[in-house]
């Protein structure tokens, strides 16, 4: 999927790529579909927890919380483009995954604004204001990591932390 894209994806190559036989497959999974959302949910955990762990292991200023979390999930869909492939490109352009698209970043979303709420407590911005925000932090970023992924923008995982830092604190904190 990270490679070839979700339309691409062949039953029969990721039995191949896994080892399995396609019976195996089946045995887990009632068709490509299933495999496609199971890969995005997994996806998205991997995000929430690496960006939750960065939180809470970082020390520092708030500031530098928010850095160091941004870090860890933009270095994790860059150093496998795969992953960030998946979830910048085919979590939008594959019918299977349009509607699972929603509801993770639902989850995603709820995990931005509680974290800023954790970050910054009676500064941050009301729940439904740290919802946008965060709506506009996943779209801003998969904008940013499209354009590294297609190489259509030289940008360092430095510029788009930079971007995404300043994004997240403008639209969280109140000053």
């Amino acid at each position: 999927m990270g490679t070839v894209g979700t339309d691409r994806t062949t039953m029969t190559a990721v039995c191949s790529a896994a080892g399995l036989t396609e019976r195996y497959f089946y045995e887990s999974f009632a068709g490509k579909a299933d495999l496609v959302v199971a890969v995005v949910d997994a996806l998205a955990d991997e995000v929430r927890d690496t960006a939750r762990r960065a939180l809470e292991t970082t020390e520092g200023s708030e500031i530098e919380r928010v850095r160091a979390a941004l870090t860890a999930v933009v270095t994790l869909l860059l150093d496998d483009p795969r992953k960030g492939r998946i979830a910048v490109v085919e979590s939008i352009a594959s019918a299977e995954l349009r509607v699972q698209r929603h509801r993770t970043l639902a989850g995603v979303v709820d995990f931005v604004s509680a974290a800023a709420l954790t970050i910054w407590g009676p500064r941050a911005v009301p729940e439904s204001q740290r919802q946008l925000a965060g709506m506009m932090l996943i779209g801003a970023s998969s904008e940013l990591l499209l354009a590294r992924l297609e190489g259509t923008r030289d940008l360092e995982i430095d510029d788009i932390v930079d971007a995404a830092t300043a994004l997240f604190v403008a639209t969280t904190r109140r000053d």
